[in-house]
Parts: C-alpha cells; structure tokens; sequence
C-alpha cells in the first residue's frame, strides 16, 4: 500500500482560504444580528435616560417650589403676627404663632437635614 501526502503549498493554502470564508460567511450574519441588537439596546438606553432626566427636572422643579414655599412660612407668619398685634391681639393669643413658627422651623430643618444625609456623593465615572 502507498500512501502520498501532498505538501504543495499553494493548494494547502487555497483550502485554508476556503474554509475561512466558509467560516466567515456564517460569521456575518450573527455579527449583523449583535450590531442590531446593540442599536436596540443602545435606543432604550437613551431613552430611559432621556425618561429619567425629565423625571428628575419635574422633581427638582416641585423641590424648588417646596423649598420656596418652606421658606416663606416665618415671612406669612411674621406678617399674621403684626397683622394681629395692630388688631389688638394678646401675648397669649400670639403665642400661637410662635409655637407654630418654631415647629415650621424645626421640621423645616428635619427636612433639610434628611437630605443632605441621604444625598450620595457623586462618582466619577472611570475613564474609557
């Protein structure tokens, strides 16, 4: 029995090259699949980004007002108050808002303590 082993170069090589483009012609399509997928992925991504930035701008605006609101309470109270000492109000009948400005206060600290407790600190996300 004779067996012959051919080592021609060129035709080694030419079967290497079609078993290549075998292999990447059923590459392309799975590869066209992932960069569809990616896209997908990618547009949900924005989109859910975009979702929550107006989701936080619409938080920050009714925090704003909030804030604003809070912070005008001693004002109203203050002109309750003198609107009632010129009416004629009592010490007694003032006190009242004294109690009530000190407890606007306090939880209006409460608040602003929570907050600032319960903020993360921001990370830096790592460079690429």
């Amino acid at each position: 029995m004779i067996i012959t082993i051919n080592t021609d170069i060129q035709e080694l090589t030419a079967f290497e090259n079609q078993i290549a483009g075998r292999v990447v012609a059923s590459l392309l399509p799975l590869f066209a699949q992932l960069q569809l997928q990616v896209k997908i992925m990618s547009g949900s991504v924005d989109a859910a980004i975009a979702n929550l930035t107006t989701q936080v701008e619409a938080e920050t605006s009714v925090n704003a007002s909030a804030i604003t609101l809070i912070n005008g309470f001693p004002a109203m109270i203050a002109a309750a108050v003198a609107a009632a000492q010129a009416a004629g109000a009592t010490p007694a009948q003032l006190a009242a808002f004294d109690a009530l400005g000190s407890s606007i206060q306090a939880n209006a600290d409460s608040l602003a303590a929570a907050v600032t407790t319960n903020t993360p600190t921001p990370v830096t996300p790592p460079a690429p």
